[in-house]
Formats: C-alpha cells, structure tokens, sequence
C-alpha cells in the first residue's frame, strides 16, 4: 500500500453510526446488494454482481437480495436469481420518486438488512442507498469498480470535483468499509482522501465445461483455420479499442493467418468509427462479431488463440479471468490490474499504447505453440486458485458479518498494520 494515505490532514477515521439494538434482534443474517443497470451490454458490474450475490448465498446459507435498479426494458432475471431474490426498481431520479410504492419497497429492503453493499458510484441510486443505510443506520460497503482510477475521474472531471465534494466523498467516508477488487483500487481510495478499512476481494469467475467452438466458427466460417486474437468487452473509447486498431494495422500484413475479431456492444456509436478507422488504415482482416452472449460468447474464446484488452482503466476486468479460465494466453494493459499476467508468466502486460500493442501480438505470432500453451496454462491454474467464486464468496460473507457485529476476518484487507484504524472501527460497528 502506498505511504500517501499517511499524508492526509484529514480525520483518521469517521465511525458510521453502529446499528441500533432492536435492528440486531429483529434482523436474521440477511444481505442487500445494490447495483445500477442488469442488461449484459453495460459490461462488468452487471456479470458480476449477480454472481457475488449468488456466491455470498452459497458461503453463508443466508438469504441475499439484489436490489438493481433498471431502466425499463432492461429488467433481466439474471441466471443466479434460484439462490437469491431480485427486487427491480426504476432507474433514474424522477422515476424513483414518482413511485412511490418502489420508494417504500427500497427502504423496506434496506432496513432489513443486517449489511448493505453498494457497487459503484456517480449514480442517484447508489448515493440514495447509502444516505439511507446511514439513516436507518444499517452499516454498509461501497465498492467503485474501477471508478476512481486517475483515468476514470479524468472524465467529466469538474462535474466530478463537485460531485464528489458535495455527495460522494461524505458518503463514502461513512461506510463501514470500502470494497477494492484489487491493491491498485486500495490506493485509489487513500488518493481520494478515505480512511475507511478496505477489503481487497476480486471478483470471481466460473469457466464454463465442455465448451465447443463450432458454434462460433459457423457463424463466422471465414475465420476458420486462422489465428483469431479475441476483444471481447464494450465498444467504448476507455476499452483502448481504436488503439487496438491502430496496432493491428501494423503487424497484419506480416501474418496472412491472424485474424482480429471485436466483440461486444456498442456505446455511443464507437463501433461506426472503429469500423471507418479500421478501413482507412487498411485494415483486411477485422471481424466485428458483435455483443456475444452466453453459449456463444464461451464458444468464440474456445475458438480464439489470443485474449487482447488495451484497456485505460478497468476496476478487475471479468473477461480477462474468463479468458485466462479458458486458457487463452493474454495481452492487456497494465490498467487492467492484473499483474498476476507478468508476475504468472500468463500473457504479455504493457501500456495502453499503439507501439506496445504492436510488438505483443507479434511477439505472440512468432511464440512457439508451446509457450503459448503454458502461458495459457498458467492462466488457467491462476483463475481455478484465487479467482472462484467460492472463495471470493466466503471472504465478503466474512466481511458482511464483520461490519454487522462479528469478528474480523483475516487476509482480506489492505493496510491491516494500522492498528488504531481497526481498533475505531470495529468498535463503531459492534457497539
């Protein structure tokens, strides 16, 4: 952890309120997860959230509920909803308090809960939920996902200054405990001036068996018999896809086997110019495949050599451990905050630039199949160890029942050598 926190003239710690007695007897073990958005299309905390939730049912034996707020058109039931209830609630501000039913539903769910655990930020929803847990003093953790990395708070960076000043970082500082996927997002939350204990927990992954890559390459049967190097993630500006792009320009003449496929949604018509800047560059082989999903999005990464993502910021990428699950050998920026890729000789890990990408996947053409095949290997080996759901499951039911009242568990956060932090905290949260 970075000596930086050590600077903040800021108080040490702020205590959130400890629930009240009668909320303890009245209220069985029972989590509340609050996410915004289900659709697959919105990427990571939609995949995510519904597993945690699911995995912190299965650790604990206790019942978990998901409240996610949707648009309308958006309300999923996602796979994992026979072990937890789903509770769907209107998206944005106006339509929140103009149902009035769906208002008192919320604040029913979150005052029965013994934790509540935010996931992101910068959204009504997840700022409503943490007023409200501080109200009905319900402790609760926040996790940002990768939202305050430097680049994330880069963009729309006044609105954010204020934002922040005013409503997320007082709200923040009142949580039980921070939530950070990785030791890269602890420091982001000491650099956003917070003192809260922090968990690092990853998210988690279930490979799936048996996998079959025929039915991808039917779809796609000009990609037979090439060397396919798969992005697999939303077509956003932040995914580093036109760097990608760029880079891909420069070493595919050299390989008449390699094949790039990109796939996912598309946000804001990010795929229109990749498309046109994939054919002034002269790009020939490029497939946009589209937003894969279930079945087909296993079959196309059984059907794939080569994972890339050129990403600028990432909180803990699920389709990196998805690939890695699948023992693909991987390329991605060092903002992907998987280090364990250099560090487990999983892949190639390098800066989000057009250079850099480009030396990657030629070194990766000119690799022996062996190599690749044991870095694909040690990927796998990787996922199956530390990045389960059931044991990522375990360790936020464990933190879940730390911030209601039980004891503190060890080996899940960062900075765990500040003494006096802890002592404060425990004693706010138990009291």
């Amino acid at each position: 952890m970075s000596t930086q926190a050590n600077s903040f003239e800021e108080p040490r710690f702020s205590v959130p309120e400890a629930p009240s007695r009668e909320h303890s007897r009245r209220c069985p073990p029972h989590w509340l997860e609050v996410v915004s958005h289900l659709h697959p299309k919105y990427g990571g905390l939609s995949a995510a959230v519904p597993a945690l939730s699911a995995a912190v049912a299965a650790a604990s034996g206790n019942l978990v509920t998901l409240a996610a707020f949707c648009a309308e058109g958006e309300r999923i039931v996602p796979a994992e909803a026979g072990v937890i209830d789903i509770q769907h609630l209107p998206l944005g501000r106006r339509q929140f308090r103009q149902d009035i039913t769906a208002g008192e539903r919320f604040r029913s769910l979150v005052a029965n809960a013994a934790a509540v655990h935010i996931h992101g930020l910068w959204q009504h929803s997840t700022a409503h939920a943490a007023r409200l847990a501080r109200e009905l003093r319900i402790p609760y953790v926040v996790s940002a996902h990768g939202m305050l990395d430097r680049w994330a708070l880069g963009q729309k960076r006044w609105k954010k200054a204020v934002y922040a000043a005013l409503v997320e970082r007082p709200l923040l500082r009142r949580a039980a405990c921070l939530h950070a996927l990785t030791e890269a997002e602890a420091d982001d939350y000491r650099r956003f001036r917070l003192r809260c204990p922090v968990a690092v927990i990853p998210n988690g992954v279930t490979v799936k068996a048996d996998v079959d890559a025929e039915l991808f390459l039917s779809r796609f049967p000009a990609l037979r018999e090439q060397r396919l190097f798969l992005f697999l993630g939303r077509l956003h500006v932040k995914k580093g896809v036109h760097v990608l792009c760029e880079a891909w320009s420069d070493v595919e003449a050299h390989w008449p086997d390699a094949h790039l496929v990109i796939a996912g949604p598309d946000f804001e018509n990010t795929r229109a110019a990749l498309e046109g800047r994939c054919a002034s560059l002269g790009c020939r082989r490029v497939t946009f495949a589209g937003m894969l999903q279930g079945d087909l999005k296993w079959s196309a990464l059984r059907a794939s050599d080569v994972f890339v993502l050129p990403s600028y910021s990432e909180g803990l990428s699920v389709s990196v451990l998805e690939a890695m699950g699948m023992g693909l050998p991987v390329i991605v920026t060092r903002q992907c905050n998987v280090p364990e890729v250099r560090i487990r000789d999983c892949g190639w890990e390098i800066d989000p630039d057009r250079d850099a990408l480009g030396s990657a996947i030629e070194e990766c053409l000119g690799a022996p199949a062996t190599r690749l095949a044991a870095m694909g290997g040690n990927g796998r080996e990787l996922v199956e160890s530390r990045f389960s759901w059931s044991r990522v499951g375990r360790q936020m039911a464990a933190v879940y029942g730390w911030i209601a009242g039980g004891s503190k568990p060890t080996g899940v956060f960062a900075g765990e050598r500040d003494e006096a932090v802890w002592d404060t905290a425990r004693k706010g949260v138990s009291a």
